[in-house]
């Protein structure tokens, strides 16, 4: 009898001992998979991650003279002062090269290729602001954005305010100091993407617009045009429309999957006549181009036109990069409000005499870009608008 006893109480101690463990795994499980759920949130903001998820494996490792003002105090001062801090700091622990890109899990073994020696980082992306409260929201959703595609894309300002320069480069932007103005202070675009180009190496160069958010689509696009085009190393050049989403808020803007969200929600495709961003090959003749300016009218359509003229590849990637154009107060026309908006108009029409702007247009590319279920494919278009014609 004594011995029943024992076993009943040896086993009701053991099940009060398994309740009491199973009791404390329970807060111990819901931590876990809290802190697994914020954490793929936390990771759903980054391209490299997004990219990864869609069955990609990134393997990382870490003549016109007087008008044009060079500043040439102000370059050195960056050069000595904010090339020293951004190399201390980004380059150990945020700005990694790139081994390669690895295709996987794709239906047939011809598109399993494999990108090899990608020593370098997709795309240059860079932008210039001016500090001002009204636009805080715009270019701080801006720089989380761009550094969120990181490592595949380098981020890089242009700036000669010192305080900007700081808070940038703390934040994990290269910066660069704005070396040739005109038109009352505008920085003159050639000499910007010649900057770069000539301190960054990567497969393609890019300005755009500070108040332009992109999805990783962007690094999707780039990645198979690389990957699947053998001729983008000629001079290409890549333009689109955007989605203009307006009072964009920092929710909205703060990870890739949101922002894709919103702008199908409450996003307007702008016209063609339009263009915000420019991505073009490491060979891009740049130090041909006349000194145009941005932030003013007119230099959009003519980059886009004298690429045709030239007889470059220029691709229409509307379908294929989600452009977000953070619309304020100030609206979708702000280039047509500044002092000296008529400048790069002035400027084109003396050197070119006649300048068909229409021509320049995004539908006017000879290329677009499209996507299947597989890849992201460049066709030609078959016919172009009237407006197209170049002479």
């Amino acid at each position: 009898m004594s011995l029943l006893k024992k076993i009943l109480s040896s086993q009701v101690g053991r099940s009060c001992s398994l309740t009491k463990i199973l009791l404390l795994s329970y807060p111990c499980l819901f931590v876990y998979f809290f802190l697994h759920i914020e954490t793929l949130k936390k990771l759903d903001t980054y391209a490299a991650y997004r990219t990864l998820r869609r069955d990609k494996t990134v393997i990382g490792d870490t003549n016109l003279g007087p008008t044009i003002h060079f500043s040439r105090e102000t370059e050195m001062f960056h050069m000595n002062d904010f090339f020293a801090i951004t190399s201390k700091k980004l380059t150990i622990s945020t700005i990694r090269f790139f081994d390669g890109i690895r295709f996987k899990n794709i239906s047939t073994p011809k598109e399993k290729t494999i990108i090899t020696n990608l020593k370098n980082p997709l795309l240059t992306l860079f932008t210039t602001w001016l500090e001002s409260k009204d636009k805080y929201t715009v270019h701080n959703l801006t720089s989380v954005n761009w550094l969120s595609l990181r490592p595949l894309i380098i981020p890089v300002v242009f700036t000669n305010e010192t305080s900007l320069a700081e808070e940038c480069s703390q934040k994990g932007w290269r910066v660069l100091p704005v070396r040739a103005t005109a038109a009352q202070g505008a920085p003159v675009l050639k000499y910007m993407y010649l900057d770069v180009m000539k301190r960054f190496d990567s497969n393609f160069y890019a300005f755009a617009n500070s108040d332009i958010l992109f999805t990783d689509k962007l690094v999707e696009t780039l990645s198979d045009i690389l990957k699947n085009d053998s001729s983008f190393k000629g001079h290409t050049l890549i333009i689109g429309k955007r989605t203009n989403v307006d009072n964009l808020t920092k929710s909205e803007g703060s990870s890739l999957s949101a922002l894709e969200s919103v702008s199908k929600k409450r996003g307007k495709s702008f016209g063609t006549y339009a263009e915000d961003y420019f991505i073009t090959s490491a060979s891009y003749p740049w130090k041909d181009i006349p000194d145009i300016v941005i932030g003013r009218r007119a230099y959009d359509n003519w980059l886009v036109l004298n690429a045709r003229r030239m007889k470059h590849r220029v691709l229409d990637a509307s379908e294929t990069i989600l452009a977000v154009h953070q619309t304020t107060k100030a609206g979708n026309f702000e280039g047509w409000k500044h002092q000296g908006t008529n400048y790069n108009h002035k400027l084109l029409v003396k050197l070119y005499k006649k300048v068909p702007y229409t021509a320049g247009y995004t539908d006017c590319a000879e290329f677009v870009t499209r996507k299947d279920k597989i890849k992201i494919s460049i066709t030609r278009r078959l016919k172009l608008a009237k407006h197209c014609n170049l002479l």
